[in-house]
């Protein structure tokens, strides 16, 4: 059996949240594993040696879907990685089911802010020291690998969704690509996931009552050596059973929600203004409407100008913090 619905991207969207949502409906089925990889590229450090095309070719990819029900509408798998990948363009468009792809975009600034935060909490890719401001600079300026974690490197290029999705547009056409908004998701659960069960072809009525658990949550360790341990042994641990009582039991006593940060809002504003001609080509090109990117965009314009103010009444205060920093000899 092989899927015929992919979610392809993008990375820290809520895919893995809608992937468990569809693979609850009593019509649909998901892959044993949420996030296969299977068609990563060779190199990046999603690649799995002992699960990837290269090695093991379209029968190794069946195998993950041995356990869906033959009765399934949908059977779907999600690698957000997919959407950069050139194996997984190449590859996928191809197969036998002719699947169709899912897209979920998130504003990007935002969409960067939770990268950095889940690769630096979850993961330890990026260095807990560094800020938000930091990690930007990094990535501008192209002086860190971040442990060799492709998707942080290339964190700019990759939230410039029109280069991505127009490749697989010319590869598998408008007809067989569904895209999705973060903001839909997350902000209206039930309506979106019916529109999505309606437009996949199974019962919406499922979702009148589903719970909507949150999958794959971005966390902040409470002890950065110990997060470093767990990230070690779960990554030599098989995922099943005892994987997820460990992993259970470890957050329980070593994590707490992510606290809200507050990055420096000139980097937020150069970046929303770097983006702003995205949202035109995204709303031109593949008909979305951006109608709370925008808002979100307003909202850092007013916060850089209420900063730049306060600012300006500090340095109406110079003469005297002059004054200040000459008593003391400087």
């Amino acid at each position: 059996m092989l899927p015929n619905w992919i979610i392809a991207g993008a990375p820290k969207t809520a895919t893995s949240s809608l992937f468990r949502w569809l693979a609850d409906h009593p019509e649909a089925a998901g892959s044993a594993e949420k996030e296969t990889y299977y068609f990563v590229d060779p190199g990046t450090h999603m690649f799995q040696e002992d699960s990837n095309f290269a090695n093991h070719g379209i029968a190794g990819y069946e195998t993950l879907f041995e356990y869906c029900p033959a009765s399934a509408k949908v059977v779907v798998e999600s690698t957000p990685g997919y959407i950069y990948s050139a194996t997984a363009l190449r590859e996928l468009p191809h197969l036998a089911t002719l699947p169709k792809f899912i897209f979920v975009l998130r504003e990007p600034v935002a969409q960067l802010q939770s990268l950095f935060v889940y690769f630096q909490q979850n993961w330890n890719w990026i260095g807990r020291d560094l800020s938000f401001a930091d990690f930007i600079a990094a990535v501008e300026e192209g002086k860190s690998d971040f442990k060799g974690n492709e998707l942080a490197v290339h964190a700019l290029r990759n939230a410039w969704y029109p280069e991505h999705l127009r490749r697989w547009q010319a590869a598998v056409g408008s007809e067989r690509m569904l895209i999705l908004l973060f903001e839909d998701i997350v902000g209206d659960s039930r309506g979106a996931m019916q529109r999505v069960a309606r437009q996949l072809g199974i019962d919406p009525a499922f979702y009148d009552d589903y719970e909507f658990p949150a999958e794959n949550v971005t966390y902040e360790a409470r002890i950065g050596a110990l997060q470093d341990l767990n990230i070690w042994i779960r990554s030599r641990l098989p995922k099943g059973r005892l994987y997820g009582a460990l992993r259970r039991l470890y957050r329980a006593a070593n994590t707490r929600p992510a606290s809200r940060q507050s990055p420096d809002v000139a980097v937020v504003r150069r970046l929303t203004d770097y983006f702003a001609p995205m949202l035109d080509e995204l709303e031109r090109d593949f008909d979305l409407d951006l109608t709370t990117w925008r808002a979100a965009a307003q909202r850092r314009a007013f916060a850089f100008t209420a900063a730049s103010g306060a600012a300006g009444q500090r340095s109406s205060n110079a003469p005297d913090d002059r004054r200040i920093a000459s008593n003391r000899g400087f």
